[in-house]
């Protein structure tokens, strides 16, 4: 199936934002890295804009794309809904935090964290097709939850990093900080709450990276093949390239680096434990993350044949 870049990036900074958002709440909750917030918040609501642009790209008249949203069981009606409560949750979040308190409610947290997972379950859903094997699979849906949990983390990680070193900070700014890491009786020590969020967050990647590569090498046997046609305007071609249809076949190439890139954010995530240092560990994890989320998706559209193949 052709690539459709368009849709690969959409589902990929969506799954960046509603991990990096979700990450920031789950933080939020236990009064960590009060300096990182806004950043990270900024950083989300870009990755979710730009994300938003993209998908646009995928039609060649896109202003067809309204006709759409007047059925609720439309997947992109859906997705619409979804994106617009998450923005909503996002605003109110960002409004405690400009509050002179510093601290978001937890109510507000506990709202961003569900909204943003049923973002990426909702999302993924509707790529959801019977007639398409290796994406009618609830590991498909896991797969872009998997690739939040290492994007988000390590984002907010580096970004706790590098915001955690600046000095000088002064009125209310050091106000707000100072409450928020003093007054809060649950805020824990971020270093540890990075360790375990972008190494469990890449475990959880990896692990459901794998699976869906294995179930989509699965999915090749459902394939029937329905005689013989070819293009009329390539008579030695056939329509469909069968080499293509499996993750280790014609997708190699991408199946390797989806592991590999996988493979790597653990890797990053155990040395950023190890260290201590996540300005580079935590970013790295989330690139890997980013990389191996795409290859993932590319892999996903070339394995995008329909049951019923024409050989």
């Amino acid at each position: 199936m052709e690539l459709q870049w368009p849709l690969i990036l959409f589902t990929t900074l969506l799954a960046w934002s509603a991990g990096l958002f979700a990450t920031q709440c789950a933080y939020a909750l236990r009064g960590a890295a009060p300096k990182a917030q806004m950043s990270a918040w900024i950083t989300s609501a870009v990755l979710l804009v730009v994300g938003g642009v993209a998908v646009f790209m995928h039609l060649e008249h896109w202003e067809r794309i309204f006709n759409g949203f007047g059925h609720l069981t439309s997947g992109i009606t859906q997705e619409l809904i979804a994106i617009v409560v998450l923005a909503v949750v996002a605003v109110v979040f960002a409004v405690y935090l400009r509050r002179g308190t510093g601290k978001v409610p937890a109510w507000v947290c506990v709202a961003g964290i569900v909204v943003s997972a049923v973002l990426l379950v909702v999302m993924a859903h509707s790529y959801m097709m019977a007639a398409r094997p290796a994406w009618d699979s609830v590991f498909q849906i896991l797969s872009i939850v998997g690739a939040a949990c290492v994007m988000g983390p390590g984002t907010m990680a580096a970004i706790d990093g590098f915001t955690a070193g600046k000095v000088g900070a002064t009125g209310a700014a050091a106000v707000v900080d100072a409450r928020a890491e003093v007054g809060n009786a649950t805020a824990v020590p971020t270093a540890k709450l990075n360790a375990v969020a972008v190494l469990a967050g890449s475990v959880a990647n990896a692990v459901t990276t794998l699976l869906y590569i294995a179930v989509m090498s699965a999915a090749s046997s459902a394939f029937v093949s329905m005689g013989h046609y070819f293009d009329p305007t390539h008579p030695t071609q056939a329509v469909t390239d069968v080499a293509l249809l499996t993750p280790f076949g014609g997708g190699l190439p991408m199946t390797l680096l989806a592991i590999i890139a996988a493979l790597l954010a653990v890797v990053c995530a155990l040395v950023g434990k190890k260290q201590g240092s996540w300005k580079v560990w935590g970013l790295a994890a989330a690139v890997c993350g980013c990389v191996g989320a795409i290859a993932l998706r590319v892999l996903f559209y070339q394995m995008g044949g329909s049951v019923f193949l024409y050989f």
